[in-house]
């Protein structure tokens, strides 16, 4: 199986805005840089034994929606992480010692009064054993950074503590390859397709 995670466009907020779960709208002009990306995709996969899902958040679902010809499902599992009390705040804005205290525990605190990181693997690593097995040769997720961080970290066994390094921009694909237990990492956030 091939496993391809992009991430959604990117929306029309404030620089800096934390907005998790929150419903936001997507810049203009999004659909044309889709439209390479879904051309990019087809290049690679035959619609035919291809299985798409997406996050129910606008900014996932439209996506997901358009590069599927309307045939990707909606699933929770697929949400951003909820950052509670910090959702549409600036980065900037929210208290230096509160982010630090997440930091120290990065993995289980949530000075946000939301989910935590590994709430949020362990709801998208149920959903993903649920669905892994009878499925397509081609698997594509349209999600959120912080799922794909996570996901990428649990299926490569990096420690889940590091996630936040890894970087998937805007429309982005990662590629994995899994056969059975073997799994390899193809690309990591490539967005050839995004000026």
């Amino acid at each position: 199986m091939k496993l391809y995670l992009v991430r959604h466009p990117q929306p029309d907020v404030e620089k800096g805005l934390c907005y998790g779960q929150t419903d936001v709208p997507l810049r203009k002009g999004w659909p044309v840089h889709a439209e390479k990306l879904k051309q990019h995709l087809y290049q690679r996969i035959q619609q035919d034994d291809a299985t798409f899902f997406h996050s129910p958040l606008e900014r996932a679902a439209k996506l997901g929606v358009f590069i599927s010809q309307g045939q990707s499902q909606a699933k929770d599992a697929l949400k951003e992480l909820d950052f509670g009390c910090w959702e549409n705040t600036l980065w900037q804005s929210i208290p230096r010692e509160s982010i630090e205290s997440w930091f120290e525990d990065i993995l289980h605190a949530t000075p946000y009064q939301g989910e935590s990181l590994q709430a949020l693997a362990d709801r998208v690593w149920t959903w993903w054993l649920s669905v892994r097995e009878g499925a397509a040769e081609h698997l594509i997720l349209v999600t959120h950074a912080g799922v794909i961080k996570v996901l990428v970290s649990l299926l490569c066994q990096w420690p889940l503590a590091q996630a936040h390094r890894i970087d998937v921009g805007f429309m982005s694909v990662t590629e994995l390859y899994i056969q059975d237990d073997y799994i390899s990492l193809k690309r990591l956030g490539a967005g050839d397709w995004v000026v």
